[in-house]
C-alpha cells in the first residue's frame, strides 16, 4: 500500500481522481533553484544566516556617520547634596515671597477680596508655584497666618512659661511691649484677625483654637494674678485683655488715619514708645 501510495504521488495521481503535480518531473526545476538558494547564504563555506558580530565603538555604520556611545555621567554624592541644597533654598524662597504677598494681600483685601492668581502677581511668580505649594486658597491662608505667628507665639508662650519665677507686673510689661512691635511689623495681622473676628467661618474656630484661645486664657490669668499682687488695675480680666490688644494693635491697622488726623508716624520709634506707655498707664496701678 504504502509503496503504491509513493508512486501515485511521484505521478501525480490523486486519491481523489484529482491530477497532482508531479514533482519527478519538476524535480529537474526545483533542485537547481534548490541549490542555488543554498549557495546564496553561503560564501567560502561560512553560513551568512548567522548574525553578524555587532560594531565596535567608532566603527562606520552604512548611514555613514560614527556610532559613539555617550559615558554616564557621574555625580558624586558631594555635587548631589549641593544641587538638593540649592533646590530646597531655592524652594524656601519662592514659599517666603508667597507668604509674605498673600500676608499683604488678606490683610488689605480680606479673604473674600483675595484670589491665589493676585498672591502670585504681587510674589511675582507663576500661579501654578503658587498652587503647588499651598493647594488652595483655604491651605494659603492658613499658612499664612501660622508664619505671621509662628515666632511671636513661640516667644510669648516661652515668656508666660517663665512668668511663674517673676512678678505679674514684669510679665505682663513684656507682653504688653512684645505685642506693640509686633502689630507695628506686621499690622495686617490685626487687619486679618479683626475681620475673621466678625464672621463665624472655619477660618475664625481655627485660629481660636490654635492661638486666640490659649493666648487670651494666659494673658487674663496673668492679669488676675497681677490683681492679686495688687499691681494691676482691678477690673474685668477679660476688657483689660481686650484693652491691650485694641489699644496696641488699632493704630497699626488705620496708619493712614493715624497719620492723617495727628501728622504723627505711628510707626516711628517715639510712637512706639508713647503707644506702650500709655497702655502701662492704664493697665498699672
Amino acid at each position: 500500500m504504502n509503496c503504491c501510495l509513493g508512486r501515485s504521488f511521484l505521478s501525480g495521481a490523486s486519491l481523489h481522481g484529482r491530477k497532482r503535480p508531479c514533482l519527478a518531473r519538476a524535480g529537474c526545476n526545483i533542485l537547481p533553484m534548490m541549490r542555488q538558494t543554498r549557495d546564496a547564504h553561503t560564501h567560502n563555506g561560512q553560513d551568512m544566516t548567522k548574525a553578524a558580530p555587532a560594531k565596535t565603538e567608532g566603527q562606520p555604520r552604512r548611514s555613514g556617520r560614527t556610532a559613539v556611545r555617550l559615558t554616564d555621567r557621574k555625580v558624586s554624592p558631594s555635587t548631589s547634596e549641593a544641587e538638593g541644597g540649592k533646590r530646597r533654598r531655592r524652594g524656601d524662597e519662592v514659599r517666603s515671597r508667597i507668604l509674605a504677598a498673600a500676608l499683604d494681600c488678606f490683610g488689605a483685601f480680606g479673604f473674600d477680596g483675595t484670589s491665589t492668581r493676585a498672591v502670585a502677581e504681587r510674589a511675582d511668580v507663576t500661579h501654578t508655584l503658587v498652587l503647588y505649594h499651598f493647594q488652595s486658597k483655604d491651605k494659603l491662608w492658613t499658612a499664612t497666618i501660622e508664619a505671621a505667628l509662628e515666632e511671636y507665639g513661640a516667644q510669648i508662650r516661652a515668656d508666660l512659661e517663665a512668668a511663674t519665677s517673676e512678678s505679674a507686673k514684669v510679665a505682663l510689661a513684656r507682653f504688653v511691649e512684645q505685642f506693640v512691635r509686633m502689630s507695628a511689623e506686621k499690622p495686617q495681622i490685626h487687619r486679618i484677625l479683626t475681620a475673621e473676628g466678625n464672621q463665624g467661618t472655619d477660618r475664625l474656630d481655627w485660629v481660636i483654637e490654635n492661638f486666640l484661645q490659649w493666648h487670651y486664657s494666659a494673658i487674663c490669668e496673668l492679669v488676675r494674678r497681677g490683681q492679686s499682687e495688687g499691681t494691676v488695675r482691678q477690673c474685668d480680666p477679660a476688657r483689660l485683655y481686650y484693652l491691650i490688644i485694641g489699644t496696641g494693635g488699632t493704630p497699626f491697622t488705620l496708619a493712614v488715619e493715624y497719620e492723617r488726623l495727628t501728622g504723627r508716624d505711628v510707626f516711628s520709634e517715639a510712637e512706639i514708645l508713647r503707644n506702650i506707655a500709655f497702655i502701662f498707664e492704664i493697665l498699672f496701678v
